[in-house]
Order: C-alpha cells, then structure tokens, then sequence
C-alpha cells in the first residue's frame, strides 16, 4: 500500500473551536464535520478540552473496548481531552459542547492522536476502502494527523493487514447496515475478503455468520 493510496482513504474529518474565546464558557462547542461517505471516522478532541456528546442529535462516540477477530464498539457520551473515540453519522458538522471536565475511559484501545504520529509497525487506521469499512496496517511513512486516533497491535501472532468493524455491538450498526454495500461484505476470520465462502465461520455484513 503506497503512501498516498492510504491518505485517499483515511476518513477525514476535521474540527473548529466554536463560540466564545473564554475557557469552558457556557454555550462554547467543538465542530466535527464527517466528510466521508463512510459515516465512521476517529476523533480525538486534542484541544485541551473534555466534551459531551450526550446531546447531539445524530452523532455518536465509540470507544474500541476490545478485538475477537471483529472491532468491538462501545458507546460512550463524555470524554476528556486527548481520548480518540470511533464516531459515527450522517456526513455533515455536528456542534459538540465543552465542558469543564470528564472522568477518564476506561479500557480504550484507541489511542488519540495530540500531535502527527509517523505510524509504526503495529499500527492500524481506520478507511474506507474498496466499499469496505474497517481498520487497516497503516505503512510505515504515513503520518497519522492530529485529531486523529489510531490502534496498536503488539502482537505479531494476532497481526492481520485488515480488522472489520463489528456492528453487532452497539447501534452503529443501525446506520451502516442500511448500506446495501455493507450487507454483502465477506470476510474470513483473518481479515480476508472473500468472494466465494466455503463452509466454514465468516463474517458477513459485520457479523459472525456460520456458512454450512
């Protein structure tokens, strides 16, 4: 995978400080835009400011809570500053409110992006490639950008080039199985598209599928 082949394809999504200049002032919002027809992109609000995504209306945040072959998603409605998060909606800006402070996430696998990060091996971005949705082995000279997050996999054994997102676990899956695109996507349990399955275990559409 070239350089450039994977910047096309990195979600974009990009954010503006909002309303008054004066820390934590009532009424003061983060703008995150979801440019991409992909409807998931990662976030990590690295302004030095915790955020509430409680009451936007359309727009969810995703923590990575764990990986079984599939990503696992876990909604969460606060976050503090410098936490990466999955978010999911219709691509258009959303107005995200600040507040003072959030507890910590607990049991993240994301890791937030506060400054560009030269990608590493081990390291796994979350496109939209091919039709497909899901993290894929970030080469080494990409530079992930700041507001961005990124997974990490130390273990060589459970390395794999592509990990599907598994839309069986929270309402993300409301959203994007209305993509008949979606429905017809064949993974085995490495991470391989498949055209043709045989018998077998798969993952189809985003979830674990038994083919007899």
């Amino acid at each position: 995978m070239k350089k450039n082949l994977l910047k096309a394809v990195l979600l974009v999504i990009t954010m503006m400080v909002g309303g008054t200049n004066s820390a934590w002032a009532d009424g003061e919002t983060v703008q995150v835009t979801i440019t991409s027809e992909a409807e998931v992109a990662t976030y990590c609000n690295c302004d030095g400011k915790a955020l509430d995504f409680s009451s936007v209306e359309g727009l969810t945040a995703y923590i990575v809570s764990s990986i079984e072959g599939l990503i696992n998603l876990q909604a969460v409605k606060k976050i503090p500053a410098g936490t990466g998060v999955v978010v999911a909606g219709e691509p258009k800006t959303y107005n995200v409110p600040v507040i003072a402070s959030a507890d910590p996430v607990v049991g993240n696998l994301l890791i937030g992006v506060t400054s560009n990060h030269s990608a590493e091996e081990g390291d796994y971005v979350l496109a939209y490639r091919n039709e497909v949705r899901g993290f894929f082995q970030a080469e080494d000279d990409v530079v992930i950008p700041a507001g961005k997050a990124y997974l990490h996999i130390d273990d060589e054994s459970d390395a794999r080039s592509f990990l599907p997102l598994n839309y069986e676990t929270t309402g993300i899956g409301a959203l994007l199985m209305n993509n008949e695109k979606v429905k017809k996507e064949i993974f085995s349990l490495s991470g391989q598209r498949v055209s043709q399955p045989k018998k077998g275990l798969y993952i189809i559409g985003g979830r674990k599928v038994v083919v007899k």
